[in-house]
């Protein structure tokens, strides 16, 4: 018989194995304890803390959650028993700060209390449950780290005006009181353009305020909307040393063992851009640094160059021109900027009062395309390739023994053009702008009647000042243009001039354009417009047509 229970035992144990393979079922001794046994764990979500407790159907039902903001502790009532598993278990959760958990009995609910105090700062009044199910109940507990802001600096974003580049590097450095260790900053910072957003939860971060006391600073001007209470702050970055930025990169820099939050920026400057602003501000000098700056940047390698050419040209800074047209030309392969073939040349003849070979064969070539491209300055081309090939503007002085052959040379009938010797002495000065913008006019008017013998007399100066002034207002060499310098004492003027005035000072301003028969001077006048018409009815007081 005993044989018999043993055999049955043994049938009944194998019975059972077999029916819980076949059914899957669990371990009776691991069912007991779980069925029998709570645990509380602890996760971190980007929202906040999740606790999670375990325990067995009856007992699911008698959990109670309570939150206690003042002392920032969790607070969970679960059906009495023993809570050493419990409170091992939470004691070894990276999410509760050292020594965190305590548990207390409540002998007339038959329930123990356990305390949890998390590493984060909990926000009781948004505590919320998340689900509940069979085995578990979970509860959301928004959280946040509490981090006070201390200082906010800016470092970096050295610029030199003299020397800018085309990219500038800073940073914002955010510094608080303890470390960062894990607050979310996935989305703190985003970029457009040339804006820097910063998001900073205002739960994880207090004191935001300082950020706004960033700018201006670092000769940055940057427009700022900043905002402690949602924790946005905008910056637009304008311009830095005058310069503008045209975009910006920005990249967050953190540890969590670490109390400092940094946000590293790369400012692209729009250097072409900014120089042409300034030199049409007037500051012709800044405008060069940045042209020069954005020289090697494949994009602006031609027009910097022509920009900066053009600049010098203004300027009358005519070898630096030639400097920089030549680099363009270098560059300009195909031509995109044909004109700084003539600029080059045109700048060298003025510095130079000739041409080089190249520079020569190069004009010759400009004029040759001429023909087919129709380019804007042809003309000017031609009219400088004449100059180039005749002899160099001669400046007579206007010493008493070179008047009195002035004299002579006017009164000499020899010197008439098939018909009554017609004169005009003009008188202007280098530092006169209406004079040096009349001056192609009477050129032009001279090669249309080479029959009329024009004397331009300029007001004593330099001879280098006075034939650069000549050169850059178009004159050029025939044989009825003469160019004079006057004395400091104006002799040539008051030996024309007080025969018409009746030997009074002149006070007409300049330009002065004196009308003679031959050596006797007739008609006086200032400014004219240098047309057929007008010219003919001033010839038409002294001459018969």
């Amino acid at each position: 018989m005993h044989r018999y229970k043993t055999h049955f035992f043994v049938l009944a144990i194998l019975v059972s194995v077999f029916s819980c393979t076949v059914a899957h079922c669990e371990d009776p001794v691991k069912n007991a304890v779980n069925k029998s046994s709570s645990s509380i764990n602890i996760k971190l979500i980007p929202d906040g803390l999740v606790v999670i407790v375990n325990s067995s159907n009856k007992k699911l039902d008698g959990v109670q959650f309570g939150c206690d903001q003042g002392t920032n502790q969790i607070i969970v009532d679960l059906p009495a028993e023993s809570d050493i598993p419990i409170i091992e278990n939470l004691q070894m959760s990276p999410h509760i700060i050292q020594r965190g958990v305590s548990s207390a009995s409540l002998p007339q609910q038959e329930m123990k209390r356990i305390k949890i105090i998390p590493k984060l700062k909990l926000y009781c009044s948004d505590v919320k449950l998340v689900s509940k199910f069979q085995r578990y109940v979970t509860y959301l507990y928004p959280a946040g780290r509490g981090l006070k802001l201390t200082a906010a600096n800016l470092e970096g974003f050295d610029s030199d005006e003299k020397n800018p580049q085309a990219q500038v590097s800073g940073s914002i450095s955010l510094t608080f009181d303890e470390p960062l260790g894990n607050v979310e900053l996935s989305n703190a910072i985003t970029v457009a353009d040339n804006s820097l957003s910063i998001r900073l939860n205002p739960k994880d971060f207090i004191n935001q305020g300082l950020i706004s006391s960033l700018f201006p600073a670092k000769n940055l001007t940057v427009n700022t909307t900043s905002s402690d209470l949602s924790g946005i702050h905008n910056f637009n970055f304008k311009n830095i040393n005058n310069a503008e930025i045209a975009r910006l990169k920005a990249k967050l820099i953190k540890s969590a063992g670490s109390s400092e939050l940094r946000i590293d920026i790369t400012l692209t400057v729009s250097l072409y851009e900014t120089g042409r602003r300034l030199y049409d501000k007037g500051d012709a000098q800044k405008a060069l640094w940045y042209l020069e700056a954005v020289k090697n940047d494949p994009s602006f390698a031609l027009i910097s160059r022509m920009s900066m050419g053009t600049i010098y040209w203004n300027e009358d800074r005519y070898a630096e021109a030639v400097k920089s047209f030549r680099e363009l030309i270098e560059l300009d392969k195909s031509w995109e900027f044909p004109d700084a073939r003539y600029y080059a040349a045109k700048a060298y003849y003025l510095n130079n009062r000739k041409l080089s070979f190249d520079l020569s064969a190069m004009l010759k070539e400009y004029l040759r395309r001429c023909d087919r491209k129709k380019y804007p300055l042809c003309h000017d081309a031609r009219e400088l390739s004449d100059q180039v090939n005749e002899p160099v503007l001669k400046l007579n002085a206007a010493s008493r023994a070179d008047l009195k052959k002035l004299v002579d040379r006017l009164s000499d009938p020899k010197l008439n053009f098939n018909e009554v010797q017609k004169n005009v002495f003009h008188y202007w000065a280098t530092w006169c702008p209406v004079c040096l913008e009349e001056t192609p006019k009477i050129m032009q008017y001279a090669v249309e009647h080479p029959n009329i013998s024009i004397y331009f007399v300029s007001k004593h100066d330099s001879q280098q000042t006075i034939l650069n002034s000549l050169l850059k207002a178009g004159a050029i060499k025939r044989k009825n243009i003469f160019y004079y310098i006057d004395t400091k004492d104006d002799i040539l003027l008051r030996q024309m001039v007080p025969a018409i005035l009746a030997n009074k000072e002149p006070v007409t301003p300049l330009p002065i354009s004196v009308f003679l028969q031959r050596d006797f001077p007739f008609y006086l006048t200032d400014k004219l417009n240098w047309t057929e018409p007008e010219l003919s009815e001033i010839w038409k007081l002294k001459y018969q047509e």
